[in-house]
């Protein structure tokens, strides 16, 4: 089992990969938006690697990071929520029945949730 937590003082998240045993390697550490504040996984380009999408309350954005299958990840893709948003958690699923995974947030800032449909592609509308 693998830990990512989120670092809202440093806007990174931590990524700790698990030997199975209750002990850890050393954190790989990711830089994200400002004040990172809710973590959730899925497989956002459809290649059964673990992806994470990242909530930036302060950048008001989703950070996604592809995963590589080895614990490592691609250089985030930033998609703004709108001003004044400040978002307080994220979540995955498939939302429109079309089998592939989206994106919803929660918007404290504008008392809303936002909606980010995929392509399947590591990309969202």
């Amino acid at each position: 089992m693998d830990i990512v937590a989120a670092n809202s003082g440093s806007n990174k998240i931590a990524i700790f990969i698990g030997y199975g045993n209750f002990t850890f390697l050393n954190p790989m550490t990711y830089a994200t938006g400002f004040r990172p504040m809710s973590i959730s996984p899925g497989d956002f380009n459809n290649d059964t690697q673990l992806d994470i999408v990242i909530a930036n309350y302060d950048s008001e954005s989703v950070s996604i990071f592809l995963g590589y299958g080895n614990g490592s990840f691609a250089t985030q893709e930033t998609y703004s929520t709108g001003s004044n948003s400040y978002l307080y958690f994220v979540t995955v699923g498939d939302y429109n029945n079309d089998a592939i995974q989206d994106i919803v947030v929660g918007n404290q800032g504008t008392n809303n949730l936002g909606i980010f449909l995929g392509y399947g592609k590591g990309t969202f509308l």
